[in-house]
């Protein structure tokens, strides 16, 4: 229960829910002839409207992915393992015909890379399955993971997995019980750039290992490389724009569950 509340409850603070809530809030209000109730109304979709325009997804997403930029080394040292936390992936259920790759799937092909290149004889996949319905065929991620790294050939006894992990905070733990019993003292911690502040955090407080942030499924090109901004460009960028609307929730996202582990004292 504590889990699954954890899921919905900050459904509330994202732009949309919220954005809804006052909507409901005002509706209520205006019906009962309370004054604040067309303020309410206006806010809720003055604050859906403002975190869907591109600029200001932008500037959210671009807070978080520099600050991975500047955490990941240019020279990758080598570690005892190269960690791939769970996301990007779709598992083989029909009609698929087989694990596919969604956008986040940069993790896992970041990893064998890293591992091609010699960083850590050892890939970690990691990654629970969070399904709230009932008889969910889908395995763990962290097994549809390893399954797409041997069709990709790496050999299977240079694969572990992290299958029992929920959320970040159980990975950094979990993989911190792993590398104890290995004797690792160094990974590398490859994860999306946008979660790569939370993560690095969580790991270094909970893992008890050494972590090198490696960051990747950057949403965004740097602001050095985004271009000038034209007349047409500045325009559409305070149209609302459901695309980024969820970048603009990812970010957000990020961010209380950054203010929830340093609450909870994991990161």
């Amino acid at each position: 229960m504590e889990f699954l509340l954890s899921k919905l409850i900050p459904l509330a603070l994202y732009p949309l829910g919220l954005g809804l809530l006052l909507q409901l809030s005002g509706q209520l209000g205006q019906a009962r002839r309370r004054r604040w109730g067309a303020w309410l109304s206006g806010g809720g979709i003055a604050l859906v409207w403002l975190l869907a325009m591109p600029w200001t997804s932008r500037q959210l997403i671009w807070g978080l992915e520099e600050r991975s930029a500047a955490l990941t080394p240019k020279l990758i040292p080598t570690a005892d393992a190269v960690v791939v936390l769970g996301g990007g992936l779709r598992p083989a259920l029909a009609p698929r015909q087989g694990v596919e790759v969604a956008e986040g799937g940069d993790r896992l092909l970041t990893g064998l890379r890293l591992l091609r290149q010699n960083k850590a004889p050892l890939l970690v996949t990691s990654g629970a399955r969070v399904s709230f319905t009932a008889d969910d065929p889908a395995p763990p991620e962290a097994l549809w993971a390893r399954d797409l790294a041997l069709e990709l050939g790496v050999p299977a006894h240079r694969i572990l997995t992290n299958p029992d992990s929920r959320t970040t905070a159980e990975e950094a733990r979990d993989i911190g019980s792993l590398g104890r019993s290995r004797q690792w003292h160094r990974i590398v911690l490859v994860t999306s750039a946008f979660h790569m502040p939370r993560a690095l955090a969580t790991f270094r407080q909970r893992s008890g290992l050494e972590v090198i942030p490696v960051a990747c499924d950057y949403q965004l090109p740097s602001r050095a490389n985004y271009g000038r901004p034209t007349l047409g460009n500045s325009l559409k960028s305070l149209l609302p724009d459901a695309e980024f609307l969820y970048l603009s929730t990812v970010a957000l996202k990020e961010h209380i569950g950054l203010l929830a582990y340093r609450f909870k004292g994991w990161s």
